[in-house]
């Protein structure tokens, strides 16, 4: 999802994810496979620190988990649903079906890779002083040794984990509420902090004035990179489907824990690096 002006990034997105059918890894339900082993354990374990602070505010409020625009959101899931079980489950499986595993791994570690400079630029915004050293680590190490991200040796051989960061992120780490629940039309779940967020993300993508503007290869790099996000939560999505009385709610809520997660993981973050920097 390479994007020039408010225009063009906005059919850019509109265009990798309609391949996507969902909005991006960022509502990132899946576990990064790439993470350190007890990561996913102390951030819950800050969580439940976080959430023993009676003083602390909710980073996911009242507003979005009241859900004011339900039957709305309701409607615009049936669409997306069916959008998904007509075109972009038959896409991604054909996707499967032609590209083994292991190319189709490589392909999403490139896109991966390409994130970084809007990831390190969210971690310095929200003071995360640790997590930036760490991504800009892995941004040289897997675009040199990696050949571009195709590998990742940040991960397989020194022991350098990517770490998450958006512009909705570091809004919610300086106290903007999350506004609403959203569900998009084709999208996916969303708020309105996080829509935002998701188009100054865009903007801020340094590949997309790299590229320049309207050229045929931004649709299939922003295509691309849609699918190949698509590809590698699709099972979990299913799964999430298959096991849910109400998927829709099922949906909601899986999306507005990760990104309370992610919020409270920006918060930690940030103090362990001021923690560190005075430290030395």
């Amino acid at each position: 999802m390479r994007a020039r002006g408010v225009a063009r990034s906005l059919a850019m997105a509109w265009i990798g994810l309609l391949a996507a059918g969902i909005a991006p890894a960022r509502a990132r339900e899946a576990p990064d496979s790439s993470r350190a082993p007890g990561v996913e354990a102390e951030q819950r374990e800050a969580a439940d620190d976080e959430g023993s602070r009676p003083e602390e505010e909710d980073l996911v409020d009242e507003a979005s988990r009241s859900d004011p625009f339900e039957g709305l959101n309701r409607d615009i899931f049936a669409f997306n649903r069916g959008a998904d079980r007509y075109l972009f489950d038959p896409i991604t499986r054909g996707y499967q079906h032609v590209m083994p595993a292991p190319g189709r791994h490589a392909i999403y570690r490139v896109f991966q890779n390409l994130d970084s400079p809007v990831i390190l630029a969210n971690h310095m915004l929200q003071f995360r002083v640790v997590d930036a050293a760490v991504t800009t680590t892995r941004f040289a190490l897997n675009t040199s040794l990696g050949l571009g991200g195709l590998f990742d040796p940040a991960a397989d051989w020194f022991q350098v984990y990517r770490r998450e960061g958006d512009f909705g992120q570091t809004l919610a780490r300086y106290g903007t509420p999350s506004g609403p629940f959203l569900m998009l039309p084709v999208f996916g779940p969303s708020t309105v902090r996080d829509v935002f967020g998701d188009v100054v993300d865009i903007l801020a993508d340094p590949v997309s004035y790299l590229l320049g503007p309207w050229r045929w290869w931004t649709i299939v790099l922003g295509g691309g990179e849609g699918l190949t996000t698509r590809e590698a939560h699709i099972d979990e999505l299913h799964e999430l489907e298959e096991g849910s009385l109400d998927f829709y709610s099922s949906l909601r809520s899986a999306y507005l824990q990760s990104r309370d997660a992610m919020v409270r993981e920006a918060r930690e973050s940030a103090v362990r690096g001021i923690t560190t920097a005075r430290s030395h």
